[in-house]
Parts: structure tokens; sequence; C-alpha cells
């Protein structure tokens, strides 16, 4: 993996005095992407300890975050949000056992990277059963946006962090969610990996959603952007009683996101969507430790090594 070539740059946990300083208010930014917004509950999460799930207030809600910090900390560390999947509601830790399962300790240490991991709501489909599942519906996703900005101005205050090195990833709902935020938070964005997402998604099952899902606007800054997906095997939750078919939704995103100017690279693996191949992860991680923020992709025009999968 490209990431285990980085070299061990490490963060460093600022003091209080220092942190109280990096605000809103600054007549000069040290960063080129957007400023930082005001908490939403006044509240930040204890973020002391790498890799505890912990509860916090947000929008005034109660929401559950994992923060993964470097074992050595040094300063300018980037900072890569991942969205989990859905899953079955009776997960306990879901964002806790993300973490371990994606060796995300070894990934911090490795790059110097802040990673944080927010946990979804809970929704409930059809009264049939319970799942994590992010608000992508168009119109419903205020809270999770302003869990995103509370977090990345908790990491500003809490951390000696590069804001111009901030990434996003996630997986299958995760990825739905990252639609959200490329288009309402592009400019806050160094560059986005999307295993199984898409956008502007109709589900006509039931009455279930009335509004499309991950509606996709023309983001107001352009960044590289990592698209995987399987093929006509990649649906949710079943080819039986499919809702969200990811091969053509990831087709759709792939068509903005190309039309709109962004450096885009798209890969397909032969897999289900429950078991996307581990390559499709080294490249998404490799993806979000390596860009900055307005600079030009390492990556775009060097991916031999994925060249059987991946077309630019």
């Amino acid at each position: 993996m490209l990431f285990l070539l980085v070299g061990l740059l490490g963060c460093s946990d600022k003091t209080e005095s220092e942190t109280s300083d990096t605000t809103e208010s600054e007549s000069t930014k040290a960063w080129l992407s957007a400023d930082l917004a005001e908490l939403s509950s006044g509240e930040c999460p204890d973020m002391s300890n790498s890799g505890d799930s912990v509860i916090f207030t947000s929008s005034g809600e109660q929401r559950t975050v994992t923060v993964v910090s470097p074992a050595d900390p040094q300063p300018g560390m980037g900072i890569i949000f991942w969205y989990h999947g859905f899953l079955d509601a009776s997960m306990s830790d879901v964002t806790g056992q993300t973490a371990t399962g994606m060796g995300f300790q070894q990934l911090a240490n490795q790059t110097n990277s802040l990673i944080i991991l927010p946990q979804s709501g809970i929704w409930n489909l059809l009264g049939l059963y319970e799942v994590y599942m992010w608000n992508v519906e168009d119109g419903t996703f205020a809270s999770d946006l302003a869990l995103y900005d509370d977090l990345r101005t908790c990491a500003a205050n809490n951390f000696d962090v590069n804001l111009d090195k901030l990434t996003v990833g996630g997986f299958s709902g995760g990825s739905l969610f990252l639609t959200v935020l490329l288009s309402q938070r592009g400019d806050t964005l160094s560059a986005v990996s999307v295993i199984s997402g898409g956008a502007d998604i109709e589900v006509d099952i039931l009455g279930l959603f009335e509004e499309p899902l991950s509606p996709y606007e023309t983001p107001s800054h352009k960044m590289p952007i990592l698209l995987v997906s399987g093929q006509e095997q990649d649906v949710w939750p079943d080819p039986s009683f499919t809702i969200i078919d990811f091969y053509s939704s990831t087709d759709h995103l792939e068509a903005q996101v190309r039309s709109d100017g962004h450096p885009t690279v798209r890969c397909l693996h032969d897999r289900d969507h429950f078991s996307p191949p581990n390559w499709a992860y080294d490249l998404a991680l490799d993806w979000l430790t390596l860009h900055d923020y307005g600079v030009e992709s390492p990556l775009i025009g060097n991916i031999d090594a994925y060249s059987e999968w991946c077309v630019e």
C-alpha cells in the first residue's frame, strides 16, 4: 500500500492556551480551505484517548464518535473522516469496531493522521429492521452536516492539524453521505474516496423515501475523487430485493463529477456489495493520505498498480 511508504510525520495535541487562538474569527487564516464553523451545541468530544468511542452533544442530540490519533504525534497532521456503511442496529461500538477492523491506529501512526469516525443515527426500515444509516434523503441532512462541522472544528481546537489535508472516505451508506459532503462542504475537502456510493438515487419501493437520496450539487471547490464500485451484483440489501443499485448510482455520480471537472479515477471490482476486495480499501486509504487542498493529485496518472481495475 502506498500509505506504508509515507514517512512518520505524526501530530501533537495543543495546550489549552494554544487552542484558544484557533477560531473562525482569526484575521489571517493559516489554511486555504473554508473557515471553521461555530460549534452547534458548544461542546467537543473527549479526544484525549486514541481509539475511544465517546458521546457528545451536536445540534442538541447525543452523538457518538471514535477518534484515532498517532502514538507519536507531530505538528501539522492530516485529518481523515471515515463514514461507516449500513449496519445492523444491534451492533455495539460501530465506529470502534470499524477503526480496529481497518487498522486505523497503524494508519494514523504511519501517516501522521487524525482519523475521525462519526456514528450515524438509526433508521427503522419498513418496520422490518433497524439499521445504522446516515441522513441522505434530500432535505434531511442538516444534523449530520453539523456533526461534520463540529468535529472539524474540534479537531482544529484540540490538535495541531493541517486543515488543508482533510479528506473523507466511506463505504456504502457512508459513501452516500460523502455525496452530501462533497456537494455541501466541498470547500473544506482535499480529496474524497467513495466505495459503493452514488448520487440522485430514486427509491420507488413502498414509499420508503419521498425524495432522492444523496442529491448532487456542483461543489464550490474541485478536488480529486476516487470512485470504486462492484458491477451488477453491487446492490443493497439483496439482489432479490434491491433498494439501492450502487453500480448504476456510482455511474451517475461519476458522470456528474467529471462534468464538473473534478480529477477522477473510477474502479470496478468483481465482488458483491458486502465484500469489496482488499485492493479497493488499499487504494482508498492511499487516496485519503496523499492529497492537499488545491494541489495537483500525485495519484492521477500514477495508478499503474491498479490499472487492471481502474481508469482515469
